[in-house]
Order: C-alpha cells, then sequence, then structure tokens
C-alpha cells in the first residue's frame, strides 16, 4: 500500500488495487474533518466521469463509534459543493452488529444512484474488496 498521510485521527492510503482507503483511529470531530479534507482533495484530483473506490475502517477508533450520521450530514454538503464528481463506491467496515444491517438497507434506500455504500463487518473484508472493485449494485 502506498502511504499518503499517517498519525492522524483518519489514516489515508491507496491501495495497490487504487482503492482509497480510509482508517479512523480516533471518533473525534477533528478525525471526521481530517477525512472530509481527504475526500475533498481526491474529488478535485480525479475526473469527473471515472468511478473513485473507497473502504473506510470505523472498527479501530476505539470503544466510542465514528458518528455516522456526522458523516452523512458533512457528505450531503460536499455534493452539493461537487455535483460533477467522480462516481462513487464505498465500503464501511464496521464492527459486528445488528444496528449496522438496518443503517444498510437505510442508505440503499436514500443514497443517490450516483454514489453506492455498503456495510460490512470487518471480518468480511475480503467480499468487501471483491464488491468495491466490482460493478455490481
Amino acid at each position: 500500500m502506498s502511504e499518503i498521510a499517517a498519525n492522524t485521527g483518519c489514516e489515508y492510503t491507496v491501495t495497490q488495487q487504487g482503492i482509497h482507503q480510509f482508517v479512523f483511529r480516533e471518533p473525534s470531530k477533528e478525525a471526521i474533518d481530517d477525512f472530509f479534507r481527504k475526500l475533498e482533495h481526491i474529488f478535485t484530483i480525479t475526473p469527473s466521469e471515472g468511478t473513485n473506490r473507497y473502504i473506510v475502517d470505523i472498527t479501530q477508533a476505539g470503544e466510542k463509534d465514528v458518528s455516522l450520521v456526522a458523516n452523512v450530514q458533512r457528505f450531503r454538503r460536499l455534493e452539493t459543493l461537487y455535483p460533477k464528481r467522480p462516481r462513487g463506491r464505498t465500503v464501511i467496515l464496521h464492527r459486528p452488529g445488528l444496528a449496522y444491517t438496518f443503517i444498510d438497507s437505510f442508505i440503499r434506500a436514500l443514497a443517490p444512484s450516483r454514489d453506492i455504500t455498503r456495510f460490512f463487518p470487518v471480518d468480511k473484508r475480503d467480499e468487501a474488496i471483491v464488491w468495491v472493485l466490482s460493478e455490481s449494485r
């Protein structure tokens, strides 16, 4: 993996397959701000006709969960700023839990067709990578 930025609340690397990988090391507002600064930079350097692939690992942020509500709200703002951004395929790796199954279904129903997000338990990382690299919905 190519290391782009480390020692932050949200580490960012690009895998050999070209997947943008984010690992939250803490659930803080600063980590979320850091994540969105990096995401915005990716939007500005990627041609709009492409597809960006992302893995967001929220399992290493400590005992407290990363706020998915804050992330969704911030992403909605980015959608407005970058309406011609590349399509996105995103995997969110989480600890096993029933709530994520509900959230996954909810996001599938409400997400814009330009972006597709799926939640996978962290122990299904290999399946998540296969999905994020695929073109299936």
